[in-house]
């Protein structure tokens, strides 16, 4: 099912012309990592120490998918 959220909001966003989507995601999140890459989002960077959760410190890292469709002229 969350594969088919992803697609529906990628389609979704093409319909808004917006033609980049971003995610941040837990790196020991691996099956959110997958179902992100299967989509076409890409990782382009990590944010280190950005907040505590339950009182530690959490690194996250970044993925973008850029439309096929909206913004390629």
């Amino acid at each position: 099912i969350g594969q088919q959220l992803l697609n529906h909001l990628i389609a979704e966003s093409e319909e808004k012309n917006l033609w980049t989507l971003q995610a941040s995601i837990f790196p020991e999140n691996k099956a959110s990592i997958a179902l992100h890459k299967r989509c076409g989002f890409r990782e382009i960077g990590y944010h280190e120490r950005i907040g505590k959760r339950a009182g530690i410190w959490r690194d996250i890292l970044l993925f973008e998918r850029r439309s096929k469709l909206v913004g390629i002229n």
